[in-house]
């Protein structure tokens, strides 16, 4: 969480718990589906099949030339460099990372210690063209160059620009990249051109599931092969890799399945998703939570141990690898920043480290899609772990909170609305701990008189007035901390609330009136945090009768107005109703539960 978050929720503490101990009782009264899935069985290729209606998405020819190996690379020789980059058809890739060749990137594996080298293609393999997969929920591109995945946009979200949500980002490798392990080092099978058997993987109607089998052969009599399975209502596809021969290359014991471009930036507010730029892993059932691409770093080792899963996330999306019949025995997790004319960008690669035997055949789940816990949590791998709830102690707090949201969003279709029926309903269930806080406070308040008193004859012995004040306050039924209690089960609810509104998809651009579009973004014009700082300060005129307290009536409302103002809109709503309510309260109690002078 942001230091001034922190800081601010910090402050509004000190600042209540200042108001009622120490000015308050002075002056006067005041309150304060487990998805079903289709996984991969036997060779690949025996799926049943989406196939391209009407040739809807005919083969795109990438010139051949761009792909070929290198004139030197003859034979067995395994040490290629990669071959020239290709602008794709059909996108207009931003600026470059740097001014090195894209492949340049790819070849120096600045996310290992070790140079990575690319397999080169053998003679006669097919030019490389782009496979369309499509279901209801997502757009995606697979390049046979290389069998990776180089574009996957998805159909019920927005980003920049009002365009569909791109999740590859289109100037840098992606995946799932195959790395081998081999006595003259690590070998990228990026540069390989896979052979498909068929245009395009399209669902409509009445089709549960769809498959496309990539295979290409490089030196060595080394066979590899990816099977990629659509299922229709799902984010997530499945992946089966085989790796067949390859005696000649001396292969080691493991091998590597990367996903090296890390995710797109996909906000308007792009410093906002950055700052929400993290790699994770599940290693020995624990979630591996890394802030990644800050700053240059060396590349980071292999970790090694049981691991579950790897992913990437920005501040609404994450895409993750699974292997789903074997754990793996370690991941990888780097990151470094990009330097761009517009904004500055990350790049963070993450990768599974698994066991190689050959023939090898095994299945992975690749999820591309939004952060909602209930869509990660039911595929059953944990995968839940990467929505951000807060604080371990804030948790099922930002859990209830979000299950209500969503539950009520059902029967209100206006998110805004939703927040401050929420509000209201908060508002009834501490009705009462914030009437005894009201009673206690006044309590404190009609006591000033004999406070005072006491503290001009014990004005030389604190011990004994300590000891008399608690006696004083035993004697009248006072409890002096309790006014404090209900405003501090307010601040996990604001945490809470903060956290689901930074960090979880089902309030983004979720519209409340006029000029809020999006109640997880801050208000545009600044109106909500206004009306949060002047019914604090109608709260504070409602309770503060000396005049020598005007100065703190002003200031704290100014303060927090300056502090606040760029929280998410939703959050400056929720507290905005609860001062709202508390102001009908405090007159309510006023009117009917006025201080009593104390006997």
């Amino acid at each position: 969480m942001e230091k001034r978050v922190l800081g601010a929720f910090g402050l509004i503490i000190l600042t209540w718990i200042g108001y009622y101990y120490i000015i308050y009782p002075m002056y006067a009264p005041q309150r304060p589906a487990q998805v079903d899935r289709v996984v991969p069985q036997g060779q690949p290729g025996d799926f049943a099949t989406g196939d391209d209606p009407a040739g809807a998405y005919p083969p795109v020819e990438t010139p051949g030339q761009a792909f070929d190996a290198p004139q030197d690379a003859t034979g067995p020789s395994f040490d290629a460099p990669p071959d020239a980059a290709v602008t794709e058809p059909g996108r207009t890739p931003p600026p470059r990372i740097e001014d090195r060749p894209r492949q340049d990137v790819a070849a120096d594996s600045w996310d290992r210690s070790e140079r990575v080298l690319f397999l080169p293609p053998v003679e006669g393999t097919p030019a490389p063209r782009e496979i369309v997969v499509e279901n209801q929920y997502f757009r995606g591109v697979i390049n046979t160059m290389g069998g990776v995945i180089t574009s996957w946009k998805l159909k019920g979200y927005r980003g920049i620009g009002g365009e569909e949500v791109e999740l590859v980002p289109p100037d840098r490798e992606s995946g799932p990249d195959i790395v081998l392990t081999t006595e003259r080092g690590p070998r990228s099978t990026r540069a390989l051109r896979f052979a498909a058997d068929r245009d395009a993987v399209v669902l409509g109607p009445g089709q549960s599931s769809g498959s496309v089998t990539l295979t290409a052969d490089a030196p060595g009599g080394l066979t590899i092969t990816k099977a990629f399975v659509i299922n229709r209502d799902d984010y997530a596809v499945d992946l089966q890799v085989r790796i067949d021969g390859g005696q000649d290359l001396a292969l080691g014991s493991k091998y590597y399945l990367r996903w090296g471009g890390g995710i797109n930036v996909t906000e308007q507010d792009w410093d906002q998703d950055l700052y929400a730029f993290r790699g994770f892993a599940s290693l020995n059932d624990t979630v591996i939570d890394e802030d990644l691409g800050t700053e240059f770093e060396d590349p980071r080792p292999e970790t090694t141990g049981e691991t579950h899963w790897v992913g990437v996330r920005s501040k609404y999306f994450f895409t993750a690898m699974v292997p789903v019949d074997r754990k793996a025995r370690g991941y990888r997790l780097n990151g470094r920043p990009v330097q761009r004319p517009q904004y500055d960008d990350r790049q963070i690669a993450v990768e599974l480290s698994m066991g190689l035997a050959s023939p090898l055949v095994d299945n992975f789940l690749l999820y591309l899609g939004p952060v909602h816990y209930d869509t990660l949590e039911s595929y059953g791998y944990g995968l839940e772990g990467a929505v951000d709830l807060g604080w371990t102690i804030i948790q099922p707090i930002s859990r209830i909170t979000l299950i209500s949201l969503v539950w009520l969003h059902q029967f209100i279709t206006n998110y805004g609305v939703v927040i401050i029926v929420l509000s209201i309903i908060v508002k009834i269930l501490l009705f009462p701990l914030t009437h005894k806080s009201m009673k206690a406070t006044q309590g404190m308040a009609a006591l000033q008189p004999k406070m005072e008193s006491l503290k001009e004859k014990h004005k030389n012995d604190s011990t004994k007035l300590n000891q008399e004040m608690m006696k004083l306050y035993r004697d009248a039924g006072v409890n002096p901390l309790g006014g404090c209690l209900p405003l501090l089960l307010q601040m996990p609810i604001l945490i809470a609330l903060y956290t689901i509104f930074s960090s979880t998809i089902e309030l983004r651009d979720a519209p409340f009136i006029g000029w809020i579009q999006d109640l997880s973004l801050r208000d545009p014009y600044y109106v909500l945090p206004v009306l949060m700082a002047a019914t604090m300060l109608i709260q504070s005129k409602m309770t503060m009768k000396d005049p020598r307290q005007a100065m703190f009536v002003y200031i704290m409302p100014a303060v927090l107005f300056f502090i606040m103002m760029n929280l998410p809109s939703g959050l400056i709503l929720y507290w905005t109703m609860i001062n709202v309510l508390t102001i009908v309260q405090q007159a309510f109690q006023n009117r009917f539960f006025p201080v009593q002078p104390a006997k």
